[in-house]
């Protein structure tokens, strides 16, 4: 278990919002999916996103695309969730 990764996504109310609602959606969602559920705004949701990938936390199903990019939860991500 990655501890780090933990205890950055603790600190980050924001970040853990995100990695929970990817966690129960059924589909991947995109930065306007996730601006439009937690009422935040679209540069918020975006930098959120880069953050978790950059930590492997999501991965960017469609990362060649400039708009309208997809993320879904990894495995990592699910398991550093599940020890919030």
């Amino acid at each position: 278990m990655d501890w780090n990764s933990v205890a950055w996504l603790r600190r980050g109310s924001r970040r853990k919002s995100v990695l929970q609602l990817l966690t129960k959606s059924n589909n991947p969602l995109s930065a306007d999916d996730v601006k439009k559920t937690l009422h935040i705004a679209m540069s918020q949701a975006s930098a959120t996103l880069k953050e978790l990938r950059k930590k492997n936390l999501v991965v960017c199903l469609n990362p060649q695309d400039k708009i309208g990019k997809l993320y879904n939860i990894t495995k990592k991500g699910e398991g550093v969730l599940k020890k919030i």
